[in-house]
């Protein structure tokens, strides 16, 4: 059995996003939590740098920081890129804006929470805020799939 579908215009734009750029993000995200893990001192398997190492060496913070805003990429990214996939066959340009107002905010979040959360633990990560607009995307993109399910009923 053949089925076929037909997506809008601009649909390939919300695929470049979700599918092309958001890996792209993951995977160099990847990378800077693996450059700053050898000065860290950071072992395999450890996911963390411990407080003590992070006394000893400042970088361990950042390695910290750089991982947790990593996971925080992997815990939000199944969700959001559902929707966009969702919503773009809908509204793609609606999604285009909110999925690159997400991606935007993901960039955001990981500069900020590696590089602006200051040298130590008394930074508290508070440099990933200056990406919080990520959850302005990620969460109109889930009212836009309820408001797309909803007329789908």
């Amino acid at each position: 059995m053949v089925y076929t579908i037909t997506v809008p215009e601009g649909y390939g734009y919300v695929v470049l996003i979700a599918l092309g750029l958001t890996p792209i993000l993951s995977f160099a995200q990847g990378i800077l939590v693996s450059t700053f893990r050898k000065p860290a001192g950071v072992a395999y398997p450890n996911a963390y740098a411990t407080p003590q190492q992070m006394k000893a060496l400042p970088v361990a913070y950042r390695f910290n920081c750089a991982q947790r805003a990593h996971a925080n990429l992997l815990e939000n990214m199944p969700q959001s890129m559902l929707c966009m996939l969702f919503c773009g066959l809908f509204h793609p340009r609606a999604t285009l804006w909110l999925g690159g107002i997400w991606l935007l905010g993901r960039i955001l979040y990981a500069y900020g929470y590696v590089y602006g959360s200051g040298q130590d633990e008394q930074g508290k990560g508070k440099g990933r805020t200056i990406g919080g607009a990520f959850w302005i995307g990620q969460f109109a993109l889930i009212g836009l799939s309820i408001y797309v399910a909803m007329g789908l009923l």
